[in-house]
């Protein structure tokens, strides 16, 4: 039997038309995934769409490119942030005395008090 007899065998054909039957349902799936996700991100984000234009009609590569921007300002980091904070808490906190805020604001210009030492 000659390779070529192979491919063109009962069984050969009856395993390509499955595959070529089954490609379309498998593909089918995979779209309606797609769909269902980006209609979850519809749901999730629906206030920040609305306050866009809440009278568009949003197709769905507008969904993921909303979302995408969305995203992106919710992960960019925050004015100063740790710093801005750690730098504004002694104000609060010693509002009456200015010079504990400033002594607190800026540790490293003072020298570390002495150890006491035993011996």
């Amino acid at each position: 039997m000659s390779p070529s007899d192979s491919r063109d065998s009962p069984v050969s054909m009856a395993s390509r038309d499955r595959h070529k039957m089954r490609k379309p349902a498998v593909e089918k799936l995979r779209r309606d995934r797609i769909n269902g996700c980006i209609e979850q991100l519809k749901v999730l984000l629906e206030e920040e769409f609305l306050k866009r234009d809440p009278d568009a009609k949003l197709e769905k590569a507008d969904v993921l490119e909303m979302t995408v921007g969305f995203l992106r300002r919710r992960l960019r980091p925050r004015d100063g942030g740790y710093s801005r904070c750690r730098e504004e808490t002694p104000h609060f906190l010693f509002a009456g005395s200015p010079q504990e805020a400033t002594r607190l604001r800026h540790p490293v210009d003072r020298a570390p008090p002495p150890v006491w030492r035993p011996w």
